[in-house]
């Protein structure tokens, strides 16, 4: 006769959930929205396909070439001795991202803890790898002509400033481009 014991379970700070419960309907939703847009991209060298996100009250928007996926806000591990805009590292599906606050980075106030339950990370495709982008929402896919875009002032700008590629007319606003490579 053997007695075997049952040990419980390891507890783990960060249960491991189901990918139906990490993705909100709204990040389903952009995903889909930028696959598709990605698959047409290169139909038109006359226009920008560009995904569009908020920052406050403003509307921003970059290449849907460079952005890879959005996903909910997640677990981020913070590293300690890093510009004020590194939010820190997260792991996505086993990849070590690291994370900024667009918002931060921008010179913008930080929100409060309370406002920001609603964020998204977008994935960007760098020179450096992946780095991820807090947002505070995700809106659309826009198609820009390029002849409705016009360039950032070089004076407006300086070196810690050079991502801004341009202000594009949208039907119903102006949409800063911010080109997530540089």
């Amino acid at each position: 006769f053997m007695l075997r014991i049952r040990r419980p379970p390891r507890p783990t700070l960060f249960p491991p959930r189901r990918s139906s419960e990490l993705e909100s309907k709204e990040v389903k939703a952009a995903n889909a929205q930028i696959s598709q847009a990605q698959s047409d991209a290169g139909a038109a060298d006359d226009s920008l396909l560009m995904v569009t996100f908020t920052i406050g009250d403003q509307t921003y928007g970059g290449d849907i070439l460079q952005i890879q996926e959005v996903t909910s806000m997640s677990h981020i591990t913070r590293v300690p001795h890093v510009k004020p805009y590194l939010k820190g590292v997260t792991n996505l599906r086993g990849n070590i991202v690291p994370t900024l606050e667009l918002r931060t980075r921008l010179g913008l106030d930080a929100l409060s803890e309370e406002n920001t339950g609603n964020q998204q990370i977008m994935i960007a495709r760098t020179d450096m790898g992946l780095l991820g982008y807090i947002v505070e929402s995700v809106r659309e896919v826009i198609t820009v002509p390029k002849n409705k875009i016009e360039p950032t002032p070089e004076d407006w700008l300086d070196a810690e400033h050079k991502y801004f590629v341009g202000i594009a007319k949208s039907d119903d606003s102006l949409v800063t481009i911010i080109d997530f490579s540089r």
